[in-house]
């Protein structure tokens, strides 16, 4: 028998490599835990940072020019055209504080789904997108909190030493006070 009989094809050279291969393969790492994200909307109200959840804010834009309702709140601020769709328009800061805190360069109006329509709820000021993995929530809330505030807050996130509250904008929805608009 010639030497190139004893070696095997060039195929059967590939399975018998590719089966040593696979026999002592280490394999890709594996994740045990998979970590959850939540991204919200920062804004300021009443001089202290909150978040609301992305899924509950529709847009951020500036405040439009605003009609005024008669009859109404002071909170209350009118009606605004946002590319021809009417949406009533509410301070947030009066509505919750009974009051403005200075400052009025940077207000701009969260848009957020009311039932079929939307709202706007002006704030003191928009920070932009903010993303926490879920394990960095806590219950507690940051102290000194105004108990004005507390009924539309759920939690917070926490990062270092920061602890950021979460405003609850279904919450403040569906309050009788937020419904309560005339005079």
């Amino acid at each position: 028998m010639s030497a190139a009989a004893d070696f095997d094809s060039p195929f059967e050279l590939l399975t018998r490599l590719d089966r040593l291969c696979r026999e002592r393969a280490a394999g890709l790492p594996t994740s045990e835990q998979v970590r959850e994200d939540w991204t919200g909307v920062e804004f300021r109200l009443h001089g202290l940072d909150l978040l609301a959840a992305m899924s509950e804010v529709a847009e951020i834009i500036a405040v439009p020019t605003l009609t005024r309702i008669p009859g109404v709140k002071p909170w209350m601020l009118g009606m605004g055209n946002m590319r021809g769709m009417l949406l009533p328009v509410v301070d947030l800061e009066r509505f919750i504080f009974g009051e403005r805190s200075g400052g009025t360069g940077y207000r701009r109006m969260l848009v957020v789904r009311m039932g079929d329509g939307l709202s706007g709820l002006v704030v003191q000021e928009v920070h932009g997108m903010r993303h926490y993995w879920v394990d960095e929530k806590v219950a507690e809330l940051p102290e000194g909190i105004d108990a004005r505030l507390e009924p539309y807050l759920e939690y917070a996130f926490e990062r270092g030493r920061r602890r950021v509250p979460v405003f609850s904008i279904e919450r403040l929805l569906e309050s009788e006070a937020f419904m309560d608009v005339a005079t």
